[in-house]
């Protein structure tokens, strides 16, 4: 893997990572626990799933480019 497609997995993992932390701690502290759709932390943890998975697949296809 190329130093600038590491940077773009770490990127996404670190933004994966805040963003679940953050939507997660949001619906907790506002709602009660119960995950409310209109919410701006469902939109903060469904964007820090989607970073996850970008992370995982793009690591597994740039670590097999060879």
């Amino acid at each position: 893997m190329t130093g600038r497609a590491r940077a773009v997995v770490s990127t996404l993992r670190l933004a994966a990572l805040a963003l679940v932390i953050v939507g997660f701690t949001g619906w907790v502290v506002d709602h009660g626990g119960e995950p409310v759709l209109e919410s701006p932390y469902t939109l903060a943890f469904g964007l820090g799933v989607a970073c996850a998975l970008a992370s995982i697949y793009l690591g597994i296809f740039l670590a097999n480019r060879d």
